[in-house]
């Protein structure tokens, strides 16, 4: 079974490719594709960054990394829906697994068709500081579902809000994103942080 890992990656960071380096170590995965999103739903398909500089850091995080792929597949849709995504892999790989942070996974009956998402994927849950009631009692809810709480992943909380909002007031990023791509980053936001500013004069 596949794994699609998606997310906005606005910008990708560390903790992204812990967690999808994790998850192939503790599952049966045979590989994770990363999905960067192009218009995301959740977010009122607000990016900071367009789709082309996400995907570009996004493969050069990941450069290197086994049984990691990156794949365009949503720069045409506008907006992104998850289903749409999980259907086309389901066509070509057979069922495959959804990657999601339980801070998503507490709000998925919002999501477009979830109830069709429950019903054709694995879902895999990686830990995030949040109510975990509220987690303990979907899953109870899905129980007839394929759904996996990974509760002995670590907990990442790097932040890519946190991350923009350094960059943009001119604080170091180091740590938080791949060495390789730090400069990118730091240059791309902190050039809206004094966008923003000279608006704001």
């Amino acid at each position: 079974m596949i794994g699609i890992y998606g997310g906005t990656f606005d910008p990708v960071h560390n903790g992204h490719l812990i967690i999808a380096t994790e998850i192939l170590n503790i599952t049966s995965l045979e590989k994770i594709i990363v999905m960067p999103t192009r218009t995301p739903p959740h977010k009122d398909g607000k990016v900071s960054a367009n789709f082309e500089k996400r995907f570009e850091w996004t493969k050069t995080a990941f450069d290197g990394l086994e049984k990691i792929e990156i794949s365009d597949f949503e720069n045409n849709a506008n907006p992104s829906y998850t289903i749409d995504t999980i259907r086309y892999f389901q066509n070509k790989y057979g069922k495959v697994a959804y990657i999601m942070g339980e801070d998503s996974f507490v709000n998925i009956e919002k999501w477009y068709k979830y109830e069709e998402i429950l019903n054709l994927a694995r879902l895999y849950v990686y830990p995030r500081y949040c109510d975990r009631s509220l987690t303990t009692t979907l899953i109870k809810r899905f129980k007839n579902h394929d759904v996996h709480f990974l509760s002995e992943m670590p907990v990442i909380q790097i932040s890519s809000t946190v991350i923009r909002e350094r960059a943009q007031s001119g604080l170091s990023i180091r740590g938080y994103v791949p060495e390789k791509i730090e400069k990118d980053i730091l240059d791309f936001y902190q050039q809206i942080g004094n966008q923003k500013k000279n608006n704001d004069l």
